[in-house]
Formats: structure tokens, sequence, C-alpha cells
């Protein structure tokens, strides 16, 4: 019920979280992995006395765009290519 409710949230990022995996693999899926996500949190904070500390969406998703910049590098890398910044690029044209 607490991950069904959290699907719906605009600034909390397991709300992020769940909209991006139901992208990719479906909702049933993503419900199953934020239901795990906040069983798993939540032993932690019970039985071990973590604190959990929402830092909200914006923080979220600039951890993804940040993992994916590096996923990219790696592939590129990989392929032996070399990325080159768009602003590098306009400065070229002008």
């Amino acid at each position: 019920m607490m991950a069904q409710s959290l699907i719906h949230s605009r600034a909390i990022a397991l709300g992020g979280f769940y909209r991006r995996l139901a992208a990719r693999r479906g909702g049933l899926v993503a419900t199953k992995a934020l239901a795990r996500k906040l069983a798993a949190w939540f032993w932690r904070v019970m039985l071990k006395g973590d604190d959990y500390v929402e830092r909200g969406l914006a923080r979220y998703e600039e951890q993804v765009r940040k993992s994916k910049e590096h996923a990219l590098k790696r592939l590129a890398t990989e392929l032996g290519r070399q990325l080159v910044p768009l602003s590098a690029v306009y400065d070229a044209t002008t």
C-alpha cells in the first residue's frame, strides 16, 4: 500500500524511481521494486538505527543524469570514440 501511495508523489525521489522503472519494465515490476526498496529501508532504520533523509526529486534526477553520463563516457571509450560537448561544436561552427 505504501508503494502504491508513493507512485503519485511529485516531489519525492521514490516517485521518480517508480516512474523511471515503470517506463522501462512496466507498472507491476516497478511497484514490486519500490515495495522492496521501502522494506529494505524500513529494515535498516528499525534494526540498524540508520537515518533516512529524503533528498528530493531534483537530487535523484541529477544522480540519474550523472550515472547516464558516466555510462555514456565509458561506452565512448570502449568504442574508441570521444565525447564533445555541444557548446564546443557550436563555437567551432561560428
